[in-house]
This record gives C-alpha cells, structure tokens and sequence, in this order.
C-alpha cells in the first residue's frame, strides 16, 4: 500500500476548499451539467463513513515514476477548470490520497502502470492524481477502481502530455460486492495535450450504484488527438453517466468519442459529450457517437451530443442511438432452434463486440474483454434465477 503524505502547501491548498463543501456540499442537480444525475439521490450522509487513506497499489518496475503531492504538483490544480467546478470542492476538501507520477522525456515502457484503488466496506476514499508526462514519451496507465457496499470513491485526476507523446489510459469501475445498490462513483479529469501527442482512452463502468466520469480534454497543441471508448452497464436501479467535453484549441487537432451502454431493469444511462472548436482550431476534425441498447422497458437512456464550432474548415459530426435488440434477428435464432436466452446472449455479444473494433491497444482491449465478460456472467446467473 502507498502512504500518502502530502506537503504543507498542498494541504493548504486543499483546505482552501473546505468551507465551499461546508456551505454547498455536492453539485446541485438544478446545475445544466448536472439536470440528469441528481447526486443528492444517492449519496446523503457521509458522516459515518470512514476515511479509506490506504487502499492505493501501484505496479510498475520503475518505482521513481510515483511519489507524493508537493507544492510544485499544485500547478495543474490551479487551472480554472478545477478551480470553477463543483465536484472539486468534494474532492479537495475531503481528501485522503494522492500522488504524483512523473515520466520523464524519452520515457518508454511496454509494461503497464496500474494503479488499483479497493475501496474497503463502509468507507470513503477521495484521491488526486497528478500525472506529469514528458516529450516523446510512450507508455500505458491503468486506474482499477474496486468498490464494496456502502463505499464512495471519488478520484481527481490531473495530467499534461507533452510533445510527440503516445498514452493510453484505462479506466475500470466495479463493485464485486453482492450489494448493488450502496457504492457510488464520481470522477473528475482534466488534462492538456501538446503538440503531435495522441491519448488512448477507455473508460468501463459496471456494478456501482451510481458512477459518473467527467472527462475534460484539451487539444493545445497542433495534430494533438484524444479517442475516448466508453461502455457501462446497467442493471436493477442503477445510474451511469459519461460526461465529456473536448476543446478543441490549435490546427490539425482530432478527437473521436465513442460511448455504448447496455441497461436492463430500471437502470438509467447518461451521455453528455461536448465538442468545442475555437476560431484557432482550423482542420478539426471531430466525431462523438452514442449508442444504448435497452433489454428492459423500465430502462432508460439519456444522450445529449453538442457541438460548439468557431471555425470554419472543419469536419465535425455527432449523433445518438436508443433501441432494443432487433427481432428479426432474435427471430431469426430462434427459428434455428436456440433458445431465447442463449439467442439473446449472442446478439448482446454482437453489439458489444462491435466497439471492439475501436480500440488498437492490446492492454485496453482486455480490459474490455473482462469488462464484458463479467457483465455477461452476471446476467447469466440472472436468467437463470
């Protein structure tokens, strides 16, 4: 386990956000960002819970790359994003982790650095990560959030790519806890990519209550890419939601967003990605799509796509889908002799297996393949109750 042991300055700093929390708590649901996922509902009081300031590992061979929050990790925190957005006075003020990873210029490694958070029962663990990335570097970052009953987890993530960097980043929410219903997750990012760096990105959301990832992108530098897979599920009353907001802010910048979400029972899914390209951002070309599949009719889906362009040479587009599995289909399995179950079962497999196809990272690519199983595990024993 990692031991957390801040600076002065940065404790300081995280104090500064204590009597925000105290006065406005948790974002308010009458907030534009926040209309579709009524934090209040979920989470109420935290008083009992514990302080989980010891659930942290990290792997990798390298162990210089990870080292504690300082004064000069504050530079990140300080942008106005974080200073302006109401998860961050949650998150600061109540935190009990954090660190700082480093990889230097010329940085490579084919070995995965994994950072795996278990959130033990009845507690709350709130945890900022800095992540400071050099020129030409290539590597590849796993966040593993594990949850148990009645836990909250609430991550902040920070980071700067620099120049002809090549980063994947994996992110994978679940509670293996029998309880469904008394783990919830929100988490906040924010970075910057310089000039001709590309970031990877996977996010997966299963088992937790409620989790939301609000993911804030910015393209600075010019041919700087950012490709987000998203894919949650959900099941009995839970609550997904993938936020995003990518700016676009220098030439020959790309972005492509692709979110799936399977919901069953009277789950909700939430989607809200943003695409913003300023008078500068000549040669954007920029893709959002979002697609929900609902094996319930209690289930609900939730897609709101927009585009924000100031330029005028750029090719941008979005879109979003809602339905159920497609009869003919199913009819046509059936007719074959399979039962329902197991025809429904491969037309599921079919629809996961097409954001399969979007992802180029081996590494990320069984982070969804486990991800998936699981969840296809999980429905099994359901149908066969």
């Amino acid at each position: 386990m990692l031991n957390y042991k801040p600076s002065k300055d940065f404790q300081e700093f995280c104090a500064s956000f204590k009597n925000s929390y105290d006065d406005l708590g948790w974002p308010n649901p009458r907030l534009e960002s926040w209309k579709l996922t009524n934090v209040n509902k979920f989470i109420s009081d935290t008083s009992k819970l514990l302080t989980n300031d010891r659930c942290i590992t990290f792997s990798h061979k390298n162990k210089e790359i990870i080292k504690n929050l300082n004064v000069k990790s504050l530079n990140l925190l300080k942008s106005d994003f974080f200073k302006n957005h109401e998860m961050s006075r949650v998150i600061l003020s109540n935190i009990n982790n954090g660190f700082e990873i480093s990889l230097p210029d010329n940085f490579n490694s084919k070995e995965n650095i994994e950072i795996n958070s278990k959130i033990k029962l009845g507690s709350w663990n709130s945890s900022v990560f800095i992540i400071k990335i050099g020129k030409n570097v290539s590597a590849k970052l796993s966040f593993d959030f594990s949850l148990s009953s009645n836990s909250i987890c609430t991550p902040l993530i920070a980071f700067e790519i620099g120049e002809n960097s090549n980063i994947s980043f994996g992110f994978n929410v679940v509670n293996e806890s029998d309880n469904l219903n008394n783990s919830n997750y929100i988490a906040l990012m924010n970075g910057k990519l310089m000039k001709n760096s590309t970031l990877n990105s996977l996010v997966t959301q299963q088992g937790v209550n409620l989790s939301r990832s609000e993911i804030n992108i910015n393209l600075v530098g010019d041919y700087s890419s950012f490709n987000l897979v998203g894919l949650y599920f959900g099941r009995q009353k839970h609550h997904k939601d993938i936020t995003t907001s990518v700016n676009h802010l220098a030439e020959h910048t790309s972005s492509k967003q692709i979110v799936r979400g399977i919901l069953d029972d009277s789950a909700v899914g939430v989607y809200q990605g943003g695409i913003k390209v300023s008078n500068d951002a000549q040669k954007t070309d920029g893709k959002q799509m979002s697609r929900a599949l609902l094996l319930s009719k209690l289930a609900e889906s939730n897609s709101k796509p927009e585009l924000e362009i100031f330029a005028d040479d750029v090719s941008c587009s979005h879109g979003a889908t809602i339905g159920e599995l497609n009869k003919d289909q199913l009819f046509y399995l059936l007719s074959r002799g399979l039962p329902f179950l197991e025809a429904r079962q491969i037309l599921i497999r079919a629809y996961l297996n097409e954001i399969l196809e979007e992802i180029y990272d081996e590494d990320l690519i069984k982070q969804l393949n486990k991800a998936i199983n699981m969840w296809l595990k999980q429905l099994q024993f359901k149908d066969a109750a």
